[in-house]
């Protein structure tokens, strides 16, 4: 389970002027990132948070790709901005996957137009709402400020923003196994974003947040579905089902199971599996960490409607 965990949520490089809160703050942002990317991106979205650092509005600008999309970053209850950043990378691999056009093709980086803001908008707002719930989990159910994408900046300037301390974040993006990639920044106020219950004391280190998020992350409640078998059947015939008729399924079904989560809409595979018996009772003994084959088929992530006869 660890490796399948791990894919999801890498922790964040140690830069030498981070501290716990700051470094766990992009450890933050990447797991928002990939929970939002697998459900609404429907492909695995790997992420991997460089460090977070202290930085002025100058320091950062700095740093910005002069191909990339640029957008204003509100906070909703104290008013505070910043600034998010998509380079064309991670613009095309959003509009490809939305679209439905997952070539292979190495796209030659343009620069961003009005339909590109519009269909990247709606995925980074969700990001944002994720990354919110995540760090009010954390907090214990401590009031959390909301950032929300606001209108798209042309040319980004420091004059735009307040003279306060802010984090830079840097969030990498792998789709696809590595045929897309792209990169995020991120610069918010610092003010909106202190951990109160893992802020720096004298002698901790870098690790001591990246310890504490991780016993939060692994200690969540989650669900485990194992699916024996589907069936697709038409619908006239599944109308006719009567009490005492019956199904057949594969005899290759029970050494085939699937053990899978449930991922927003859909259903991820996590690891494959056999029925079996132990102490009296029916077992399913894990054979294979991954998802690569799921019963009888069918894709990695299935619709729940496909999954109506998993049996927990």
């Amino acid at each position: 389970m660890n490796s399948i965990l791990q894919q999801m949520l890498r922790p964040a490089t140690n830069a030498p002027e981070a501290d716990p809160a700051v470094d766990g703050l992009a450890g933050v942002l990447g797991k928002a990132a990939s929970v939002i990317g697998l459900t609404a991106l429907d492909v695995q979205l790997e992420t991997s948070s460089s460090a977070a650092r202290q930085c002025d509005a100058a320091e950062f600008l700095e740093t910005l790709p002069g191909n990339g999309l640029f957008f204003r970053i509100e906070c909703e209850t104290v008013g505070q901005i910043g600034l998010l950043i998509l380079d064309s990378e991670l613009i095309d691999s959003i509009n490809n996957v939305q679209t439905g056009e997952l070539d292979d093709e190495v796209q030659i980086p343009r620069p961003p137009t009005d339909i590109d803001a519009a269909m990247c908008r709606p995925f980074l707002d969700a990001v944002f709402s994720e990354f919110t719930d995540i760090l009010r989990e954390l907090r214990g159910g401590k009031i959390t400020d909301t950032y929300v994408t606001a209108r798209v900046e042309t040319e980004p300037s420091p004059h735009m923003f307040p003279e306060t301390p802010y984090l830079q974040i840097g969030i990498d993006f792998d789709f696809m196994g590595g045929k897309a990639k792209g990169h995020l920044s991120l610069m918010i106020p610092s003010v909106n974003t202190e951990f109160t219950s893992t802020l720096p004391r004298p002698g901790e280190s870098a690790s001591t947040w990246r310890e504490a998020f991780r016993a939060n992350f692994e200690a969540a409640p989650a669900s485990l579905n194992v699916v024996l078998h589907r069936k697709k059947l038409p619908i006239g015939q599944i109308l006719k089902l009567k009490p005492g008729d019956m199904l057949d399924i594969p005899a290759r079904a029970l050494e085939n199971l699937s053990i899978e989560c449930q991922n927003g809409p859909r259903s991820r595979s996590l690891m494959q599996a056999r029925l079996g018996e132990y102490q009296e009772m029916r077992a399913a003994k894990i054979t294979k960490i991954g998802n690569d084959n799921a019963p009888s088929g069918e894709p990695k992530l299935l619709e729940p409607a496909d999954a109506s006869d998993a049996s927990p």
